[in-house]
């Protein structure tokens, strides 16, 4: 009888060592509050071993406090143990009895042995396989058995004879699972945070990167448009830092960026946030609580002005001395209830490169007085309308092949056959048209074009996937899905050939209305793909809510990836990303076999570059296919 007694004694407390595992993995993560809770949690799950005890005689229980205090100790630590001792002894005085000192010094012991074991354990860096465990099991409960022979009238050595097999047997085994368990629980855990560290911090700096500032940025501009207040935001990138690295090596080039991030962080006031973004570009967010702009651009100023001189200031890098000016953009917002996050970097990087287009070594605050880009914008905007009527659009394909360098499929891309400029790259005209509703125009007609395409019988069959870019504007409007569905109808093309590129600026605003449209496209049979992975503003949370099927990897970081170790880790950061997500991925911007050799090694992905094929108009390419 006390045998299955003891089972279900045993089994009651791993079971609740499970549940304990999903309480703390969504609890706070305050390293105090982390601990005690952590404490308390393991106190509580002794305590319930001794509601249900094996009453052996009167006052002397047998439960399995000491393999949950044993585990406290070794995973906790001595906070985690002396609160759990705390926790768990108070019952035992609680319940009373004769055995009540004989109990209390079984839980200290078992406590006590577990810290010890916990300092082993770190020098086995956090981790102790099953035979070890069982050991420190066995030691616990061999020690435990001991402090029994205390108890009196021999009841100890009775509880040996009837019970002590048993419990050399299942208790140590017991302690081992639970550990496991728990170490587990801390490598996956381990692998979590690695996984929000790759994804929010720069690895060089240890900066914030793109993603964490965007965050920040939304909060603030959100934060901004209720209280009054405004804020501004600062991007600034190192004058001729290329030709250093091309000087004296990447490795140069990384020492001096570290250097430059410790200076620049010595300029920040409270509440300040400084980014790296790119290879020598940074961001402060500039956060203060002040309603007129004209105080808070005085601060963006003054603090660009303590950029200015904090780099003036030679860096010492080996036997060289570098000195290095920067070209600053400073905006404020919001400038009005419809400011978005895309409307403030637009705006920042715009007068980014005015400075260093201007000789660099300055800073500029976007105002209303650049107007000339804005009336070339116009003028492009006024006959891209007028070409679109005409019929002046030609879609271009680029082709997309797997490792052994077969075509599956090709990207979608649309050229301006203007009728006096000639053909216009889309480069020219595709942000202005991201500004209008034209841009929906020239999205409805691609997609048409590449579903006509997909229908024709030389194609259908075939395995070839066509991706089309989506716009976050066209995305966004009302009737997309139903403008896709009647596309789909009219030219009778398979939804399945379709992949939609979009970029991570689509997660931006109204994340749940995008969700509910990607999953009715893809109920179609469309598949997504996140264009230009890395470069843009999105969080890791959102892409886990996305039904996405694919990741392509920018070309500015695949074009260096051989030869620069910034490049080559953020494209193994995006690799690790997929194949957590179980994504396939696609490099683009593939030019030389260097750059497929370093790919090749490190995973499976499809290719997209001028070394396996340049766009070219559609017939052509689908000549060329058959």
């Amino acid at each position: 009888m006390i045998f299955f007694e003891l089972i279900q004694n045993i089994a009651l407390l791993v079971a609740l060592a499970a549940v304990f595992q999903v309480i703390i993995s969504r609890a706070g993560k305050r390293a105090l509050t982390h601990t005690a809770l952590i404490g308390f949690l393991f106190g509580a799950v002794g305590v319930f071993g001794m509601m249900s005890p094996i009453q052996y005689a009167p006052g002397i229980i047998l439960d399995g406090r000491s393999i949950i205090l044993a585990v406290a100790g070794l995973i906790g630590g001595p906070l985690v143990a002396l609160i759990s001792v705390f926790i768990t002894g108070a019952y035992r005085i609680w319940l009373g009895g004769v055995g009540t000192l004989v109990g209390i010094a079984v839980v200290i012991a078992s406590a006590g042995m577990g810290v010890l074991f916990h300092y082993i354990r770190k020098r086995s860096r956090n981790y102790l396989g099953a035979l070890p465990l069982l050991g420190f099991g066995f030691l616990v409960h061999i020690v435990m058995l001991a402090i029994f022979m205390l108890l009196p009238d021999q009841i100890g050595l009775k509880i040996i004879n009837e019970a002590g097999l048993i419990m050399l047997v299942f208790y140590p085994t017991a302690t081992m699972l639970v550990c496991l368990l728990f170490q587990d629980y801390e490598a996956k855990e381990k692998a979590r945070n690695d996984l929000e560290y790759l994804a929010y911090y720069d690895t060089l700096t240890g900066l914030p990167n793109r993603l964490l500032l965007i965050e920040k940025l939304n909060q603030s501009l959100s934060t901004c448009k209720q209280s009054g207040h405004e804020s501004a935001l600062i991007i600034f990138n190192l004058d001729r830092f290329k030709t250093l690295n091309n000087a004296r090596g990447y490795f140069t080039g990384d020492i001096l960026l570290r250097a430059v991030a410790d200076r620049l962080s010595t300029v920040l006031e409270t509440g300040d946030i400084l980014a790296r973004l790119s290879v020598d570009e940074f961001a402060i967010l500039v956060q203060r609580t002040e309603k007129y702009s004209k105080i808070i651009a005085s601060h963006a100023q003054g603090l660009a002005d303590k950029i200015h001189i904090a780099l003036k200031f030679p860096f010492h890098v080996g036997s060289d001395e570098i000195s290095i000016t920067s070209s600053l953009g400073i905006a404020l917002f919001p400038q009005n209830s419809d400011d978005t996050i895309g409307d403030v970097l637009r705006r920042v990087n715009t007068a980014m490169h005015r400075a260093k287009k201007n000789g660099g070594n300055q800073s500029i605050v976007i105002d209303q007085s650049m107007t000339n880009m804005a009336e070339h914008c116009f003028q492009i905007e006024r006959e891209l309308r007028k070409a679109i009527l005409d019929g002046e659009l030609k879609l271009y394909l680029q082709s997309k092949v797997n490792a052994s360098g077969i075509i599956v499929g090709a990207e979608a891309l649309v050229r301006w056959q203007h009728s006096e400029r000639g053909l216009i790259p889309p480069v020219s005209f595709i942000p202005i048209a991201e500004e209008t509703d034209l841009i929906v125009d020239i999205g409805v007609w691609v997609l048409t074009e590449v579903c006509k395409i997909i229908a024709l019988d030389g194609i259908v069959g075939r395995s070839i996937k066509l991706s089309v870019n989506i716009s976050p504007r066209h995305f966004r409007q009302p009737g997309f899905v139903t403008s896709v569905r009647r596309i789909l109808a009219n030219t009778g093309a398979d939804a399945s050939c379709l992949i939609f590129e979009i970029t991570e600026g689509l997660m931006i605003d109204n994340v749940s209305d995008v969700v509910a449209k990607m999953i009715e496209l893809t109920s179609l049979g469309i598949h997504f793909s996140i264009d230009d992975f890395g470069t843009g503003y999105s969080s890791l949370t959102y892409l886990k809510r996305l039904p996405i099927h694919e990741l392509k990897i920018d070309k500015t970081f695949v074009q260096d990836a051989p030869t620069d170790s910034d490049d080559a880790a953020l494209i193994e950061s995006i690799l690790a990303i997929a194949k957590h997500m179980k994504l396939d991925v696609v490099a683009e911007g593939v030019e030389t076999h260097e750059q497929v050799a370093f790919l090749k090694a490190r995973a499976e992905m499809f290719y997209q570059g001028y070394l396996f094929g340049k766009p070219e108009p559609s017939h052509i390419w689908l000549k060329r296919l058959s």
